[in-house]
């Protein structure tokens, strides 16, 4: 009794140490009124919006015409944001802002429960306090980071914590818990059949190889974890599960007959649920650079999102557990670890899936923290064994672990800028300032947005780029032709139409993907592209397309183009994916775009580092300056423009006066519709008409 009551007080310690920690983001971010919306301080991860519009759609049956949204009740996050917005009387915003950290916090849970299993609750307790706040942890589910990686690591810590009980005291309930859980946690977090899979492989292999191949324990756990596994339909599932629990309770069943079930069981979940061909594309999604369809190379979107690209292994190491030193402390604590209680091999698929970031991408190292960071504390009660003072060993260890992930979080030691600081500082990382993001759009945008709403229909489309499609659902409550989960092949179609500089293919080819998506639901570009099963020459077809004699087909609703000032930032990315022959593969010549901060100095003009002499009129001192063009807004909004041509081939600069920044371009991007249409609202009258024209960000309808 007092053990279970000491348990508890380390859980409600750990989660308010974990959830204040994840608050801080809060601290910060409310003393900035333009991250706020209608009074409530907006999110900063696109993707919750996805789950948000889901949780608008249960509420208010919005999003009726959204095809990415029909089935919406297989998307627990936004299930469970629309219960409690609806029982508990909270606001969609208020609960997307701070379910992260309350859902994300109870990591601490299964961990301390597992160091109580092990007669170790201090352990439990000082791993729970680094895994809830460790680097990438806190990244992915800090307040405002609504997402389902609130899910990501706190239900394979709780199925962990099932299984190793499970296994250590072949206890057929905790089998029965496990295997629910694991039914529950592809519906919270979608991306988790593949951790599932390897963990209950995992737990098989122990059983059958450290277990008494007699003990009937061994084929009753194989039986029921493997029908949890099975791909069918979960709520047949899991009244399959609670059958087979009850009927394997109250009744013997023969040794041989287990074996024989046991063995099948295990064949179906292997064929049904596709293991080796989900983990096959796993790896193909994150390695491969093209995306081919049927002889068509697209370029594969992983190689150009920041967080799925390949990164170094101190930053890995940094993401996991806080630390290059940390990860070393940790990889020989797991394996002191595994020394001692083997069942331990369970959870090797969570650093597997973790060190799957040198090909993934950092997203994947989330998985590892928790376990990591067990690992890590571990080896520190291992060396405390061989020492008088044991707790001041446990204690100076942890927080030997903790001070780069806490740092993170809220900086230190700002003004230090020494040699030896910054030496320590690259093997033993103490971050002089905290991870701090803004919000996904910024009050103005939002404004447009919610404008966009008033003056269209639900049925309705925006044409942009995939980075804003789910806030343009949530706060205009219109549809895209690409978004955060659908893109790839389509991404090649958006591409061009946002920086084509042939007015008639923005135009058509705009209203032809519309068209095809709305009677189809598919992907566009696997459809315009083939003829009979073949792919057309791509080129050609675009040619035809963008000429004014194309007929292009009714469109029952407005189609709308959208350029965001913010997309800038990532236009060189935009212009990849359509700067290419998708039918060779052949990469065109990379063109020139660069944005910075502008200065003066005499007659010379910096654009960053980017000098350009306005007497010579050179850029560095060898590039020709084509043209300078000064765009500025009056207080009343209106957009003053003014030209100068100096030489005849050359690159061209754009001066922001708003903005104080400048562009330097080629001609590509110059005469594209992006630049044309957004930064100089030049625009062919008979084939758009502008709409909202706002400085950070402007819509124009496409004319039918």
């Amino acid at each position: 009794m007092k053990e279970n009551r000491l348990t508890l007080i380390y859980i409600a310690i750990a989660y308010m140490f974990v959830f204040l920690f994840h608050l801080y983001w809060v601290y910060w971010a409310s003393h900035i009124p333009m991250f706020y919306w209608n009074g409530q301080l907006m999110i900063n991860n696109v993707d919750g919006y996805f789950y948000g519009s889901g949780a608008q759609k249960l509420l208010y049956h919005m999003h009726e015409y959204n095809p990415r949204l029909q089935d919406v009740w297989r998307y627990g996050t936004a299930v469970i944001t629309a219960f409690l917005s609806k029982f508990f009387h909270i606001s969609i915003d208020t609960l997307m802002l701070y379910l992260p950290p309350v859902v994300s916090s109870l990591v601490v849970v299964p961990i301390i429960l597992i160091g109580k299993l092990y007669k170790k609750l201090e352990w439990g307790f000082l791993s729970a306090l680094l895994a809830g706040i460790g680097w990438s942890y806190y990244n992915r589910t800090l307040a405002g980071y609504y997402d389902t990686d609130m899910f990501a690591a706190m239900l394979p810590m709780m199925i962990l914590y099932f299984l190793l009980y499970s296994v250590k005291n072949k206890n057929f309930l905790f089998t029965f818990f496990a295997g629910i859980t694991a039914i529950i946690y592809p519906w919270a977090y979608e991306q988790g059949l593949s951790i599932v899979y390897a963990m209950g492989i995992m737990a098989f292999l122990y059983l059958l190889l450290f277990n008494s191949l007699k003990d009937e324990f061994t084929y009753k756990f194989i039986l029921l974890f493997s029908l949890a596994l099975i791909d069918i339909n979960p709520f047949v599932r899991a009244l399959l599960v609670i059958g087979v629990f009850y009927f394997l309770k109250e009744k013997k069943v023969e040794l041989k007959y287990l074996k024989t079930v046991s063995f099948f069981s295990f064949l179906i979940f292997l064929i049904t649920g596709n293991v080796f061909g989900i983990v096959l594309h796993k790896i193909l999604a994150y390695s491969t650079a093209t995306t081919t369809y049927e002889g068509l190379k697209f370029l594969n979107v992983n190689e150009t999102v920041s967080e799925a690209g390949k990164i170094p292994a101190t930053i890995v190491f940094n993401r996991i557990i806080g630390s290059g030193i940390g990860i070393i402390i940790a990889v020989v604590g797991y394996i002191l670890l595994l020394r001692k209680y083997k069942e331990f091999i369970i959870a090797l698929p969570l650093w597997g899936i973790g060190f799957f970031a040198f090909i993934g991408g950092l997203r994947f190292t989330v998985y590892a923290v928790p376990i990591a960071a067990m690992s890590g504390v571990y080896f520190f009660v291992w060396l405390s064994e061989y020492v008088k003072n044991k707790k001041l060993i446990l204690i100076t260890g942890t927080l030997f672990l903790l001070i780069p992930n806490i740092t993170h979080i809220i900086g230190c030691c700002e003004k230090n800028n020494s040699k030896i600081f910054r030496y320590l500082s690259s093997v033993y990382p103490i971050k002089s300032y905290p991870y701090l993001v803004e919000t996904t759009f910024r009050k103005p945008e939002v404004a447009v947005l919610n404008e966009l709403k008033h003056k269209s229909n639900p049925k309705d489309y925006v044409i942009t780029w995939w980075d804003y499609g789910y806030p343009i659902w949530y706060y205009a409550n219109v549809n895209t032709l690409i978004d955060g989960g659908k893109h790839n092949e389509d991404n090649f179609l958006v591409s061009k139409i946002l920086l084509s500089s042939n007015p008639y293919l923005v135009r058509n080819l705009s209203l032809l993907s519309i068209k095809t998506y709305v009677d189809t639901n598919k992907t566009v570009a696997t459809q315009l592209f083939f003829k009979d099963k073949k792919p057309v020459d791509v080129s050609m077809y675009l040619l035809k397309v963008g000429s004014k004699s194309f007929k292009t087909p009714k469109v029952d609703r407005e189609v709308y183009l959208m350029f965001p000032f913010r997309m800038m930032r990532i236009i060189s990315t935009i212009s990849a994916f359509s700067n290419r022959n998708i039918n060779t593969g052949e990469l065109y010549k990379p063109h020139i775009f660069l944005k910075d901060r502008i200065s003066q100095k005499g007659r010379y003009i910096l654009v960053g580092n980017v000098v350009i002499d306005l007497e010579k009129r050179l850029i560095n001192n060898s590039v020709p300056l084509k043209s300078i063009d000064i765009v500025a807004y009056n207080n009343q909004g209106k957009l003053l423009k003014k030209h100068i041509s100096l030489n005849k081939e050359g690159l061209r600069l754009i001066i922001l006066q708003n903005f104080k920044e400048g562009i330097i371009l080629d001609d590509y991007y110059y005469d594209s519709a992006f630049i044309q249409m957004f930064v100089f609202e030049n625009y062919d009258k008979n084939l758009f008409e502008p709409v909202i024209l706002n400085p950070l960000m402007k819509i124009y309808k496409i004319k039918q």
